[in-house]
């Protein structure tokens, strides 16, 4: 870690003027009270006393004395000439004085000033390595907020290399600290898989550091498999079970993005302890956000089957509508038939049926069951369609992942929802590897539209009375979509797909 991190412009600028005050500043730092020219008239000659006074507003101003007195600004010196009734020329020699050292040690002992010593290294050497330890500041913002505390306590600043030396030494006790307790978490095992993240294994062109960082792309259910795969061998090398508590969050993160910005090569050259603790940062911080990758790429995917099914009825229902229109008119035209009939008070009605084409008939019924939706359905039709895709991502995702949702009722707001969700998921996993058949009446159907009720307890046909396992797949991922978007069904431990927070 380099000693100096000041630019020689910024260390130029340390305890020095770097501008002519203006008139407020001189009013503030430079203006002598009865009490402050009663001090400078005791020292001895128009020089001393004009130079006494100069330090006292110097010191006033910038928190430290300079090592040549007379090296202020002449408005500086006018202004406090002026007050004493002097010349500004009375200062000139001062600076190589012997004089001027008492005078600092009386305006030290006078107005509260206190040398920057053991006892005040070492305080403020305490506050740096506190603040380093727990936020991420850079260098110069820490050396910006030291030079300030010295400032308000009255501590005399330091020259720039005390100051800088002490920061930057404070920092590499700080990383090496944080190094060896996070290179201490993984076991022995878990170290030597780790370390073999950077390296290139046989017959592959990238290290497995490379394949794992990379977010997935892939918005499909064989895209959704690859992301689990990679939160599993994530989740595999075992940061569930470190105890990083000791270190603050911050600065795990900021290991974990150099690990995921940097070359392979970079990490696999780091020294000592500094390695480990790079990868043990990365693997605890990306197994939470592997897992987030794939809610996102589940996310995407289901909303993609969601999007091209409703694509598909509507071109569906565009495509038929002339059909559907046909049908129609011919059963108006039999009930028209049939009505009229109704209306003579002999008029017999299977007479006027034998009389209508009656296979036309029915395929105009028949027509009208094929195409004729329910009012509340719209694409569920389509969407099981794409049950293939559903059942290539579905087990995997209900093995790997634990969704929540959180307690089941809520004081002041009854039932809370995303548990029959749930119910749902469990149900699925519990008869993975079912042979045998389900009786309807064991399925947890609460979160069924009546849409999909019809379809997973069809109540016509050669399937009535049965349970239709692809249709209830189906509608439950596509709920479970829906929740996890509401945050009413998280992932705990997670970021974006978390427990939800609650209102403030």
């Amino acid at each position: 870690m380099p000693v100096s991190f000041l630019t020689p412009e910024q260390r130029s600028r340390y305890g020095v003027f770097n501008a002519v005050p203006d008139i407020a500043q001189l009013g503030a730092f430079f203006h002598l009270d009865a009490d402050d020219r009663r001090r400078a008239m005791a020292a001895n000659g128009a020089r001393n006393q004009l130079g006494w006074s100069v330090q006292l507003g110097t010191a006033r101003f910038l928190n430290c004395f300079l090592d040549d007195p007379e090296d202020v600004p002449a408005a500086v010196v006018d202004y406090v000439a002026e007050q004493l009734g002097l010349q500004a020329a009375d200062l000139k020699g001062y600076g190589s004085k012997e004089a001027r050292w008492d005078h600092q040690e009386q305006i030290r002992t006078g107005y509260g000033y206190t040398a920057f010593e053991g006892e005040q290294w070492f305080a403020l050497a305490c506050w740096l390595y506190k603040r380093a330890w727990t936020t991420g500041e850079r260098p110069i913002v820490l050396f910006d907020l030291a030079t300030h505390r010295l400032v308000e306590a009255k501590i005399l600043l330091p020259g720039v290399t005390t100051l800088e030396r002490l920061i930057a030494a404070l920092r590499e006790r700080v990383a090496a600290r944080q190094y060896a307790l996070l290179a201490a978490a993984p076991s022995p095992n878990q170290a030597v898989v780790l370390e073999k993240l950077v390296k290139v294994e046989a017959g592959r062109r990238v290290s497995r550091l490379d394949r794992l960082r990379k977010s997935p792309t892939d918005v499909s259910g064989t895209g959704l498999v690859k992301a689990l795969d990679r939160h599993v061998e994530l989740r595999d090398l075992g940061a569930a079970g470190w105890d990083l508590s000791a270190v603050p969050p911050g600065k795990i993160a900021a290991l974990a993005r150099f690990a995921h910005a940097a070359r392979a090569q970079a990490v696999a050259e780091l020294a000592g302890s500094r390695k480990l603790a790079t990868l043990v940062a990365f693997a605890a911080t990306m197994a939470p956000q592997s897992a987030d990758d794939a809610i996102e790429v589940f996310d995407l995917a289901v909303g993609d089957l969601l999007r091209t099914s409703a694509h598909r009825a509507g071109k569906e229902r565009m495509r038929t509508l002339k059909d559907l229109d046909t049908a129609a008119i011919v059963l108006r035209e039999v009930w028209l038939k049939i009505r009229s009939v109704a209306e003579i008070p002999d008029g017999d009605i299977r007479a006027a049926l034998d009389e209508m084409d009656l296979p036309a008939i029915h395929a105009a019924a028949d027509v009208i069951g094929d195409i004729a939706r329910e009012p509340d359905e719209d694409f569920q039709k389509e969407l099981l369609d794409r049950y293939a895709t559903v059942r290539r991502f579905l087990p995997k995702l209900l093995k790997h992942l634990d969704f929540d949702a959180g307690a089941a009722e809520v004081a002041g707001q009854g039932v809370r929802r995303g548990h029959e969700v749930l119910q749902a998921l469990d149900f699925l996993k519990a008869i993975e590897r079912r042979r045998t058949d389900i009786d309807p009446r064991e399925v947890p159907a609460d979160l069924l539209t009546s849409a999909w009720h019809r379809r997973v307890f069809p109540k016509r046909g050669e399937h009535a009375g049965t349970f239709n396992k692809s249709a209830y797949t189906v509608a439950a991922v596509e709920r479970l979509r829906e929740s996890l978007r509401r945050h009413e069904v998280f992932v705990p431990g997670l970021r974006k797909w978390a427990t939800p927070q609650p209102d403030c």
